[in-house]
């Protein structure tokens, strides 16, 4: 349906001529009135890449949706789709943030023709999803050609089709939602939207992003805070990833044996996986949503790569306190690592961090025993009110979301660091956002 005040998600495609350019007919994430005030700030220059690098991934995808999940909706630009579980097809499509931004973008910042006039220079390769499909799970690389055009030789790439890169490339945005250690050291010196959690440009202009999570309809609001939370720690994760995550298993294990013998000690749930499984979760997305919103806190280690995985989201939607255990910038503090959305979050009023050395140290259970009940209330109320807007995507535009932390993102960026950046590379050029 359409939200109160909005227009209907089809409209949008007449009204914004480079939207069909670059994604397909059918509905589209809208950004919410707020957004299209501010974006009115920026001007957006927009490369009109082809087809095989937005709308031929998204329609693909879209149909693969439908052929192995039966989904009737639009899966990459609608919400309403059914979330059955953690399927690999689900996990993959948690990569294709990219997609409701960019389409977002395109309909609230002001599109303009003159690259001297612009303040950012979106790049309209949906990277994210586009890394999709080579990762197996009944995908294919339909867009080979393209594909190896930007990676095999990203020089020649940019300058067929990114005119503008070799002078501003600080300004060049890519819309890649992957973990920053894959990020392609060529495009180090641009703003880089990935999922974290290390800066890739020296300058710090990274724009950090979350992993897209879809919840069930049973999850979407936000829990009430007059629920009760009977359960102290939470984790389900596979302990055979490395060993900072065996020692994790260790220590709950032994704390939820303790429980079991003593009612009166903290209650733990923890559910050991095994990834080689097709489907390795023991519940579905519903119950584990469930059971995080009766727990305090909720464990949420690294995994294969230094980003926040889909966990960390998963966990603040349920307005459970994540306690993160880094294994990659582990003696780095809140600033010094690649978080989202800096200008509107301050994560240290929603997260823990236990550097894996405490871990083993002092324990995890004894750290959390002494984190009092007024910062467990203040952090659970900061987290329902601040953050868990802040990282969910509302894609029929009523309220704000993750792409307005986005969008704050990007215009202090523009107010603040890329003109500087203009000075550096070309010394008395006044830079794109104080051009007329």
């Amino acid at each position: 349906g359409t939200a109160p005040g909005c227009r209907h998600r089809t409209s949008a495609m007449e009204e914004h001529p480079m939207l069909r350019k670059l994604l397909p007919a059918g509905p589209l994430p809208l950004p919410c009135e707020r957004d299209r005030l501010l974006g009115r700030r920026l001007r957006l220059f927009v490369y009109a890449l082809p087809w095989a690098y937005n709308g031929q991934v998204v329609e693909y995808v879209e149909q693969r949706a439908h052929d192995l999940l039966h989904v009737n909706c639009h899966y990459l630009r609608e919400d309403t789709c059914p979330n059955r579980g953690f399927s690999h097809l689900e996990n993959l499509r948690s990569h294709c943030t990219d997609v409701p931004i960019m389409s977002k973008l395109l309909q609230a910042a002001t599109i303009v023709q003159q690259p001297e006039r612009a303040d950012i220079f979106l790049v309209p390769f949906l990277l994210g999803c586009n890394a999709m499909l080579g990762w197996g799970h009944g995908m294919t690389r339909v867009n080979a050609a393209a594909h190896h055009a930007f990676f095999d030789n990203f020089d020649r790439f940019s300058r067929e089709h990114l005119p503008h890169f070799s002078r501003w490339p600080h300004r060049h945005l890519f819309l890649f939602p992957l973990d920053s250690m894959f990020m392609p050291k060529w495009l180090g010196g641009s703003m880089l939207a990935h999922t974290g959690a290390g800066y890739r440009n020296r300058s710090r202009i990274d724009v950090p992003i979350p992993y897209l999570v879809s919840l069930p309809k049973e999850a979407l609001s936000a829990p009430s805070s007059a629920s009760p939370r009977t359960n102290t720690v939470f984790l389900m994760a596979s302990p055979s990833r490395n060993k900072v995550r065996e020692e994790l298993a260790r220590q709950l294990r032994e704390a939820a044996a303790r429980g079991r013998s003593d009612p009166s000690l903290p209650r733990v749930e923890l559910y050991e996986t095994d990834p080689r499984k097709e489907n390795a979760m023991p519940f579905s997305t519903v119950d584990t949503i469930r059971r995080m919103q009766k727990t305090i806190f909720c464990v949420a280690p690294t995994g294969d790569s230094d980003g926040f995985t889909q966990r960390f989201y998963y966990i603040l939607s349920a307005g459970c306190i994540p306690v993160r255990v880094d294994t990659y910038y582990p003696t780095l503090s809140f600033g010094r690592v690649a978080w989202p959305f800096k200008q509107s979050v301050q994560w240290h009023r929603a997260v823990l961090l236990l550097p894996p050395d405490r871990l083993r140290r002092d324990g995890l259970m004894p750290t959390l025993a002494n984190i009092s009940a007024a910062r467990i209330a203040a952090m659970q109320a900061y987290i329902q009110a601040e953050v868990r807007p802040r990282v969910l995507f509302d894609y029929s535009g009523s309220a704000p979301d993750a792409f307005s932390a986005f969008l704050t993102e990007l215009l202090h960026l523009s107010d603040a660091r890329l003109g500087q950046l203009d000075k550096r590379k070309h010394p008395g050029h006044p830079g794109g956002h104080l051009a007329t």
